[in-house]
């Protein structure tokens, strides 16, 4: 049963904190469903008073992945880096939300709309695994990879704006900085290990690297795939939630977003997380992660995969691309697949 309520703080999990009333839980067999939505992070910092103190004290330390972003650009993080700064900085209470967000990612400019709080999450109650899908992880590749667009594109405008600023210093310096507008993400879900420990504080829980033992360990490349032709069977849906981690209409020439949607059958579930790019007239990009589980065995099935092209390249007449590029989801099929990895994840009893 679809029930809604407050729940106990989970291990360390920035989609946590500022819970809303539209939470949700739904159990089925061993695994707990999560989804939490609410409002839009602030634009700017709530609490200047209290959050400048505090920005200084810790900027006044040797970790400089704490200091403030620059103006200019998104300084690129190496994952341990931006791994020690959320957990230094993010249960920092002299801290507001803005203000954690723009220390541990560092980046020039948030998206426009970026749901600081909105998260799912996936529990496994006999191996204690989790795996949540939230805004601040997913906006972490972009620091870290910075994927852009392919060298040589740019927005359609992009040529007349720059001849009519041609002796601007501003727009050399933005030309020439290190940020991705796009906010390119391949972000393919957060996993972390529940403590045995119910009084144990947040940041106390283990977080698991995919690279690293014991996750490295239970993540294998496989040949099996996951039966699209399968879930396109009409059958009962237990639970459905879609959650918006983050959008940008990328100063009105196209849109970038993530998102994460999960249904539950009585067999099965399925789960996509699916960053959408579209550069009007110019380009659109999908990096797509899907997750499928068949109760009863003990493994998931995880597909990563990448599509983009120019949309000159996509040979659609005039009114159908009208029709298909406002609508991700139909586009799709358009769209040449760049590359695709399928790991199978073992559900180990105890992954400690």
């Amino acid at each position: 049963m679809n029930t809604k309520h407050s729940m106990r703080q989970c291990p360390f999990s920035p989609g946590t904190i500022g819970l809303s009333a539209d939470h949700q839980h739904y159990q089925q067999e061993e695994w707990l469903f999560e989804t939490n939505r609410s409002h839009i992070l602030n634009s700017k910092c709530t609490s200047s008073v209290v959050c400048n103190k505090t920005r200084s004290m810790l900027q006044s330390s040797d970790d400089t992945s704490t200091k403030q972003s620059s103006t200019m650009g998104t300084p690129r993080k190496s994952l341990d880096e931006y791994l020690n700064s959320k957990h230094r900085i993010y249960y920092e209470r002299g801290l507001c939300q803005y203000c954690k967000y723009d220390l541990i990612l560092s980046m020039a400019h948030l998206p426009d709309m970026t749901y600081a709080s909105n998260h799912l999450r996936l529990v496994h109650k006999k191996s204690r695994l989790i795996i949540e899908f939230n805004a601040l992880d997913a906006l972490a590749p972009i620091v870290i990879k910075s994927y852009g667009l392919p060298i040589g594109l740019k927005v359609s405008a992009s040529e007349a704006w720059l001849r009519a600023r041609m002796n601007c210093e501003y727009t050399r310096n933005v030309c020439n900085a290190d940020f991705d507008w796009t906010f390119s993400t391949d972000y393919s879900g957060t996993f972390r290990q529940d403590s045995l420990d119910k009084s144990s504080l947040p940041t106390e829980a283990k977080e698991l690297r995919p690279d690293q033992p014991p996750l490295s360990e239970l993540i294998q490349p496989t040949d099996e795939r996951i039966n699209m032709e399968k879930l396109k069977i009409h059958k009962q849906i237990n639970f459905f939630d879609e959650i918006e981690l983050f959008e940008d209409e990328l100063a009105d020439h196209g849109v970038a977003q993530c998102s994460v949607k999960i249904r539950v059958h009585p067999d099965c579930f399925y789960v996509l997380c699916r960053y959408f790019l579209r550069v009007d007239r110019v380009f659109v990009r999908y990096f797509d992660t899907r997750i499928y589980h068949e109760f009863g065995s003990d493994y998931l099935l995880r597909e990563r995969s990448q599509h983009e092209s120019n949309i000159a390249d996509l040979n659609l007449s005039t009114d159908m691309a009208q029709a298909l590029l406002i609508n991700p989801q139909e586009l799709f099929g358009h769209v040449p697949i760049k590359n695709s990895v399928v790991d199978k994840i073992t559900l180990s009893p105890s992954i400690v």
